[in-house]
């Protein structure tokens, strides 16, 4: 007898370990669920930093542009009151004398002076270039930014037709802005 009881025993003691460990396969399914789920939530998390990242860049970039822009109006303002304030052909008086003397050159017949045709600021930059001053340098002189000065520098160099430096302190000593080394 002691045979037929120890059978039902064993069946009851497997089925228990069955549903065990079907109880652990649904309980290990839902883990994995789970973790699908907070994979998913982390991944659309990381899209919406990226996206947020990239319209701070966009933000940015628009600022730059609209400080430039700002800058450009400032000297435009600038300009535009200097012309204001100044009779026609005359220079600041904080400029060097030496741009105060007559220009080489002037009283030719239908001809204009070179400097004639730079705006006052050009020839203040032309000036300091002239007389060995960095971009920073000029911009402290000048009280205003570096970008503005590279940006007057530019159109100085297109405007007369010279490619670098060197050849802005020839032209700059060839019309007597500055006197030659000797």
């Amino acid at each position: 007898m002691k045979k037929k009881t120890a059978r039902p025993a064993k069946a009851t003691s497997a089925q228990k370990r069955i549903k065990q460990a079907e109880t652990r396969t649904a309980q290990a399914e839902a883990r994995t669920e789970q973790a699908k789920a907070r994979t998913e939530l982390a991944e659309t998390r990381t899209e919406q930093a990226e996206t947020r990242t990239e319209q701070a860049k966009t933000r940015t970039e628009q600022a730059e542009i609209r400080t430039e822009q700002a800058e450009t109006r400032t000297e435009q303002a600038e300009t535009a009151l200097e012309k204001a304030v100044q009779p026609e052909g005359n220079l600041r008086r904080d400029v060097s004398p030496r741009l105060h003397k007559e220009l080489p050159g002037a009283g030719l017949d239908n001809q204009t002076h070179p400097l004639e045709q730079l705006t006052i600021r050009q020839r203040e930059i032309l000036q300091l270039i002239a007389e060995g001053q960095n971009t920073k340098q000029i911009a402290d002189i000048l009280k205003v930014s570096p970008k503005t000065v590279e940006y007057h520098r530019m159109k100085l160099m297109a405007g007369l037709n010279l490619h670098d430096i060197p050849g802005l302190v020839r032209y700059a000593m060839r019309v007597g802005l500055i006197a030659p080394e000797t």
